[in-house]
């Protein structure tokens, strides 16, 4: 699957839609682009959502991370959104998911 990431606003969020996987390869890309528009909108919450991710290794989880930090620096919130079971227990496993709120649907938020 080939590394996609679109943007759009809706009411509450900023949402990012993440496809593909966010590996050592593409995390750095991920990041770079997540942070510029992170900084160009005024939405408080910047939803990941990430129910077209299937893989993340330590790279991605790095940049979630960084872009968790640089959140906090502007008063936003990021939250992930539709993770997958696999992903999900990753978060578990780390103890990320004590520092990064996650929600199911978009509408949660």
């Amino acid at each position: 699957m080939d590394f996609v990431i679109t943007f759009e606003e809706i009411e509450k969020s900023f949402v990012v839609k993440v496809s593909g996987d966010i590996d050592a390869y593409h995390s750095a890309t991920f990041k770079q682009k997540v942070m510029e528009h992170m900084n160009n909108t005024d939405k408080k919450y910047i939803a990941l959502d990430m129910s077209d991710v299937s893989y993340i290794d330590s790279a991605g989880l790095g940049s979630i991370v960084s872009l968790i930090k640089e959140s906090k620096k502007s008063e936003k919130e990021i939250v992930l959104v539709s993770l997958k079971k696999q992903i999900k227990k990753i978060f578990e496993m780390t103890k990320l998911d004590k520092i990064i709120r996650t929600e199911d649907t978009l509408e949660s938020i």
